[in-house]
């Protein structure tokens, strides 16, 4: 594993894009999600990366397969209800072609969700991006960040893609998030 800087904030937005930036992650794609707003925002703000807001998934995994071939290292941030948006994309460029894409994901329909019709993309979608070829792991919580830092060393060694499923209480504060059961 190698050294990576110490992450300096305690906001979980900012500990999550610190980490991801640690690994020389400089190219990428959002779709709008309320839940990754602070990381979309600190996106938008940071002039070292390039980043694009796009309107679908499949146009961002078609823009990030470019940036790799154009020697980037690309990431995606979407909620997990765009993933079946881009199955397709990711089994026939993505997964043919080793490209590995950093996805950093809500998981919307996870504990807490206040939309019911979120549920059931929700409850499908960790078995959908493995079905698809796609590294799955969920977070939790900011304490398990390091998650992160061995899923990207992992992806990139592999040239496979892994996406980061961030729940509910990935964003609520540790000490009053109490979960909720469907």
């Amino acid at each position: 594993m190698s050294t990576l800087p110490a992450v300096t904030s305690n906001n979980p937005a900012e500990q999550l894009y610190e980490r991801v930036r640690s690994h020389g992650i400089d190219f990428f794609v959002s779709v709008p999600c309320s839940l990754l707003g602070e990381v979309i925002e600190i996106l938008e703000g940071d002039t070292e990366v390039t980043y694009t807001p796009v309107t679908r998934e499949e146009e961002g995994i078609g823009v990030l397969a470019g940036a790799y071939l154009a020697g980037r290292r690309p990431a995606i941030v979407m909620q997990n209800s765009g993933y079946g948006n881009i199955v397709n994309a990711v089994c026939s460029l993505v997964n043919y072609y080793s490209i590995p894409i950093v996805m950093l994901v809500s998981h919307r329909g996870s504990a807490g969700e206040r939309i019911e019709a979120q549920v059931p993309m929700g409850d499908a979608v960790q078995g959908v991006m493995e079905a698809s070829g796609v590294k799955c792991v969920p977070i939790a919580h900011p304490s398990d960040l390091d998650g992160v830092d061995e899923g990207i060393e992992w992806a990139l060694a592999e040239e496979k893609s892994i996406a980061f499923l961030f729940p509910f209480s990935f964003w609520q504060d540790a000490e009053t998030y109490v979960p909720e059961h469907r």
